[in-house]
């Protein structure tokens, strides 16, 4: 475990925790290199069956460390592609293609950086005071990271082109309402528990299931026809209904009880 990075295993949901509250969890590509190994971890580890992120202190993530912003002022545009966004747009890849269910649990603000790998889990739970900032146009740059992308199919082009062209925040409720988030807990003090409650729920299904349905919705994101996601939705269905969980399931609904994958 490193102390910027706090990670654990409870109840078959991987953990990562980002611990850098006294920069409001400001990334820089070395903490971003060490979630990646953790990414992978948890997917190779059959154990791990969901992943959350969520960030100690006031803010899931404040984006790119402040600091680091005038570092990356002097680097040729060679470096600025190999050695940031190898690691920034890395791990949003890393996520967005994660074989396992990915939650983010949105305390206070996931800004920049922070929005972008927010977005590019597959459920974000949130509270009222927690919001959404892309902020790169404030800073005088656009977001590389695949919000241009994410955002218009999360929510729409004209809101999409709000919270990135004019940098205007999304706070909890409104999030919820126009599909940026998925849950708006109780208040504050309840965010992580409902967050963590919300990836267990996931964690309890056919993790095989899950993994041809995250698949599947990917595919049809990408542009494919409706005729070739019937073949392969139908290739994938077969394999399912031969396998073990379709089995366990049916046993389940038969005796009456909730089944156990």
């Amino acid at each position: 475990m490193s102390e910027e990075l706090q990670t654990r295993v409870v109840d078959r949901v991987g953990q990562i925790i980002f611990n850098r509250p006294e920069t409001r969890n400001g990334l820089v590509p070395k903490f971003i290199g060490k979630v990646m190994d953790v990414i992978k971890a948890y997917e190779a580890d059959p154990g791990v069956r969901a992943i959350t992120f969520t960030g100690n202190g006031k803010d899931f993530s404040s984006g790119g460390d402040k600091g680091f912003l005038r570092e990356v002022q002097q680097m040729t545009p060679d470096q600025v592609q190999r050695e940031v966004y190898g690691y920034f747009q890395g791990v949003v890849r890393q996520i967005k293609m994660c074989n396992k269910p990915t939650v983010a649990i949105v305390n206070g603000g996931a800004v920049g950086t922070g929005c972008d790998i927010a977005i590019a889990t597959d459920f974000r739970v949130v509270s009222k005071t927690s919001f959404f900032h892309e902020n790169w146009t404030a800073i005088g740059c656009m977001s590389p990271l695949g919000a241009n992308y994410m955002l218009p199919r999360l929510i729409g082009l004209e809101r999409a082109a709000n919270m990135i062209m004019r940098a205007q925040r999304v706070y909890g409720e409104e999030a919820v309402r126009i599909g940026l988030a998925t849950h708006l807990a109780e208040d504050d003090s309840k965010l992580v528990e409902e967050g963590q409650a919300f990836a267990r729920d996931l964690a309890c299904r056919s993790a095989d299931a899950l993994r041809a349905a995250k698949i599947a919705l990917r595919r049809s994101m990408d542009g494919g026809t409706l005729s070739s996601e019937w073949e392969f939705n139908l290739l994938q269905q077969g394999r399912l209904l031969a396998g073990p969980d379709y089995e366990a399931a049916l046993d389940a609904i038969e005796a009456k009880r909730v089944p156990t994958y």
